[in-house]
């Protein structure tokens, strides 16, 4: 099996900047505080998906 290059970052840093409340319109009715419950909620399923995957691939590191 070929041998991964050491290519992946120390760091990673993922910057979001939160959007202007007016820039997506809801046409739905929904209750505002809820989309920005799920707004604050996927950014953090975002962050820990990107945490995870950095760990694993510091593992898989440590393992070679």
């Amino acid at each position: 099996m070929a041998r991964q290059r050491n290519t992946i970052a120390d760091k990673v840093r993922l910057v979001l900047d939160a959007p202007d409340s007016n820039v997506t319109p809801l046409r739905s009715g929904a209750d505002p505080r809820l989309v920005s419950l799920v707004r604050l909620l996927a950014r953090q399923a975002a962050r820990d998906f990107v945490n995870a995957e950095v760990e694993t691939a510091r593992r898989g590191d440590l393992q070679d």
